[in-house]
């Protein structure tokens, strides 16, 4: 029994002793501290919520602003009771020796008056402490002022000092302050908890001033004066490398835990990066993605620190899958793809039939389609008469179709009375595309007047806002070069989907349909009404005799081209805004994997490339977008008088008598706008386009903010007025 203790100790003692020796090997310490966020030299995190959180953690209970932590208090306590007894003393002390006739007069009024203007500042900053949360995170500045003030009255008000200053002869029996000096600095550093940089500042403007002063005041020998501060410059000197260490700790200490907290709660961590000028909206796939790289990191952490290699071999492995995971969210697989390769237990006919009746048939994979791609066709310059519309030639105007960002196509259809048959028509011609499919010029126009028609004279959901979306979106991609590696079936899909987008609009939100039990709500089902409306008339338009363009196209594009028509529009659904926003910038923020060799990557590029459209008249020069601004308010007013009129509640921003036109339009440019046209810009990548889009929202959105203050400073004024005219009248 005795030998199995033995043996047991034993045990425990190699146990501890190889624990020891790894992390000795490891100098587990020191790879810990490379990795704090934190400044060596003044001992400051590097991220300011970091360092909030800290000193919140230091002087408040539990992080409550309103409750002041024990220590913290019990620190304030033992300060201020220092500092009430040594003013005591000395003016008890004071008072006395001036009665022995040892105190002179003009160094007792000196000292009174500057212990007294110590006392109502100590006591004023305690009553702010107290009473305010603000001046509480503050009192680090706050006693760091009271403690200059008492350091310099130390130093001033030292008998040798005070002698010299009034002519004086210096009482060789009166004590110097070069002890209390010492006493002080260690209550200082007690009350502002070990912090370094300030104590290290006090110190050094103590000893400097001092000895300064003493050298060239005193009639002492700087010898005497010297050797009476090198002791205290000792003393000090090891209290700041000491203050250094305990703050260190206390720190690296506090980081550990935030870590801890926040790996237990790692939603914590979302949305502090708030240094943008509009809010940034998450979606679940990006705060799994977010989590993913979290894990990732912590996974090559603790690998960084564990010296067997079959261990670091599996983690290494973990950081593998943890990458498959995330592509798998990010790609959606989880919920859409099924893969039938490499599962043995199903022969080659049950594939077939499964993928033919259980699977989408377009495949996701990469595009192996048979049609060249738009980089090798060479456009054409259309020239051909539009004297029917009373203009000579209109191919100098539309060759800005998709090159010139702020082209106007109010112009077109004012001098045409068209703007969809127009662009298409021109359109058409620049690529070929007649030729290429094989349709027929008179099936051309008769589908895309008939399109038009359809089209209701909305203030904004009209056939000229989907001909200037075309024209957006195509700029994007011939900017970019995108437009290079689509082929003429994903040119013509993006045309007709861009022209389609909207038809047969009501000017009404699909929440307007949906709250008024509305017949088109009730035929798709409360899901992308207006979209999945727009889609089948578009179909339904085109399945008339004489203008199906798409006749002729190959059995295995149609489905394609379909699936591309229908996911485009369907993203233009307002409603499911950030969670497009979210997919994309997954794919091209968080991953960074997007190829326009795969399908669905192509199709969530030209959606996103379409919602961007949609709305971009928010990023035109002053001229366009003030117009367009005006026409999709009147829009939502005009739904907001028939709310009215019947009963009900007004929706958002359309209310025409309440509605704060610049405030509006500031925050659907802030929220919706700047996030959308950031991460597609990015994406895109071309200085054109950052130029001519990005900065251009960014003008516009300064320009409604300013209009928003000036707004909100007239009414501030009129109701001061009114308030001075009524005072008047009492």
């Amino acid at each position: 029994m005795n030998k199995s203790k033995v043996e047991g100790e034993a045990d425990i003692h190699i146990s501890k002793q190889s624990k020891s020796i790894i992390y000795s090997v490891l100098e587990h310490e020191a790879c810990e501290n490379q990795r704090i966020p934190i400044n060596p030299n003044i001992l400051s995190f590097k991220d300011d919520m970091l360092e909030y959180r800290y000193y919140l953690a230091l002087l408040c209970h539990k992080g409550n602003e309103q409750e002041k932590s024990k220590e913290f208090k019990n620190n304030l306590l033992v300060f201020y009771i220092f500092l009430t007894s040594y003013i005591a003393i000395t003016v008890t002390t004071s008072l006395l020796l001036y009665n022995e006739g040892n105190q002179k007069e003009e160094l007792l009024i000196t000292r009174l008056i500057a212990l007294g203007f110590i006392l109502i500042l100590s006591y004023t900053i305690a009553y702010l402490l107290f009473k305010s949360p603000h001046f509480l995170l503050k009192s680090k500045e706050l006693l760091g002022i009271l403690s200059f003030v008492i350091i310099a009255y130390l130093v001033v008000c030292d008998e040798r000092v005070l002698s010299e200053i009034f002519s004086k002869d210096y009482e060789k029996n009166c004590q110097n302050h070069t002890l209390i000096l010492a006493c002080f600095l260690i209550m200082i550093r007690v009350v502002i908890f070990d912090s370094f940089f300030l104590i290290t500042i006090l110190t050094t403007i103590t000893l400097i001033s001092a000895i300064a002063l003493l050298l060239s005041l005193s009639s002492l020998s700087p010898f005497a004066i010297l050797s009476d501060y090198l002791v205290l410059f000792v003393f000090l000197l090891l209290q700041t490398i000491d203050c250094h260490q305990v703050e260190y700790r206390a720190r690296q200490l506090f980081w550990r835990r935030d870590q801890e907290e926040e790996a237990l709660d790692p939603m914590a961590s979302q949305g502090e990066d708030g240094d943008k000028a509009y809010a940034q909206i998450h979606t679940e796939v990006e705060l799994l993605l977010h989590a993913c790289d979290k894990i990732k990191q912590n996974i090559k952490q603790a690998s960084a620190v564990i010296m067997y290699k079959d261990v670091k071999t599996k983690l290494k492995a973990a950081q593998t899958e943890i990458e498959k995971v995330k592509r798998g969210i990010a790609h959606g697989l989880a919920m859409h793809d099924v893969k039938l390769e490499g599962n043995g237990e199903l022969d080659e006919d049950d594939k077939v039939f499964i993928a033919e009746y259980c699977m989408d048939k377009i495949s996701s994979d990469k595009v192996r389609g048979r049609h060249q791609t738009m980089g090798d066709v060479r456009e054409i310059n259309p020239s051909f008469p539009f004297s029917t519309y009373g203009v000579a030639e209109l191919d100098s105007v539309l060759f800005s179709v998709g090159k010139n960002w702020n082209f106007d196509i109010w112009f077109v259809y004012q001098v045409t009375g068209h703007s969809i048959f127009i662009v298409a028509k021109y359109l058409f011609e620049r690529w070929s595309l007649n030729t290429t499919f094989s349709i027929s010029e008179d099936t051309t126009d008769r589908f895309f007047q008939t399109l038009e028609k359809n089209y209701h004279q909305n203030p904004y959901h009209n056939a000229c806002h989907a001909a200037d979306v075309l024209h957006s979106l195509l700029y994007f991609l011939s900017t970019s070069d995108v437009i290079k590696n689509l082929n003429p079936v994903d040119i013509v899909s993006l045309i007709v989907a861009c022209l389609g987008h909207d038809v047969g609009h009501p000017a009404l939100t699909n929440r307007f349909l949906i709250n008024n039990r509305d017949e088109l709500a009730y035929q798709y089902n409360d899901n992308s009404v207006l979209e999945n409306m727009h889609i089948s008339k578009t179909y339904s338009i085109m399945n008339k005799q004489g203008c199906n363009i798409f006749e002729n196209l190959d059995p295995e594009d149609w489905p394609k081209s379909r699936k591309l028509i229908i996911e485009m529009i369907l993203e233009t659904d307002m409603m499911k805004h950030f969670e497009i926003l979210g997919r994309f910038r997954a794919r091209a923020v968080n991953l960074a994997d997007l190829a326009l060799e795969n399908q669905d990557d192509k199709l969530l590029i030209l959606s996103m490339g379409l919602k961007c459209g949609d709305i971009g008249h928010s990023a035109k020069i002053p001229e366009l977008h003030e117009k367009w601004t005006s026409l999709v308010c009147e829009e939502f007013f005009r739904q907001g008088d028939l709310e009215k009129q019947r009963k009900q509640q007004v929706s958002m921003y359309c209310d025409r008598d309440t509605t704060d036109l610049p405030k509006s339009q500031s925050g659907f440019i802030r929220n919706i706008c700047m996030p959308l046209y950031e991460v597609w810009c990015s994406y895109l990548n071309s200085d054109e386009i950052n130029k001519n889009c990005m900065d251009q929202l960014k003008k516009n959105l300064a320009y409604w903010d300013e209009k928003t203050k000036a707004r909100r400073t007239s009414a501030q004024n009129a109701d001061n007025s009114v308030i001075a005219n009524g005072n008047d009248k009492k």
